[in-house]
């Protein structure tokens, strides 16, 4: 009886070293955040595994989808990512290369637009994108 007892302890302590094991090891996963428009003009995101963003411009309109974009990681860098090759004609990705950092993060938001520098229409609320994985 005592054998068992001690041979089942040694399982249970095993079974919790193994347990620990694969707890301590670090999260090899990254950020994602996107968001489709409500009223599906276009689709945005940002992929913190490789710095990119990108936009779908969803309806035929005649305006562009667009990301405004801020780096917030001491580089004081911003930028746009336009899907102006014409609706429901795939997505474009803009490639970036953001500092890494614990506290690094971009700003972002989506709209439309006519033309490349045209006024804002249907923007969305602004984002944050973790270019660290968190």
């Amino acid at each position: 009886m005592r054998i068992r007892k001690i041979a089942i302890s040694a399982g249970v302590l095993g079974l919790a070293m193994v347990g620990g094991a694969f707890t301590a090891s670090p999260a090899q996963a990254y950020t994602k955040t996107c968001n489709v428009d409500q009223t599906v003009f276009y689709s945005i995101c940002f992929d913190g595994g490789n710095d990119s963003f990108t936009v779908n411009d969803m309806r035929a309109d005649g305006e562009r989808a667009v990301i405004k974009w801020y780096a917030y990681d001491g580089s004081g860098r911003e930028g746009e990512c336009q899907d102006a090759n014409g609706a429901l004609n795939g997505a474009v990705v803009c490639d970036y290369d953001f500092k890494e950092g614990p506290n690094n993060y971009v700003a972002f938001m989506g709209f439309t637009r006519d033309g490349a520098s045209g006024p804002k229409h249907n923007a969305s609320w602004a984002y944050t994108g973790y270019i660290t994985p968190r």
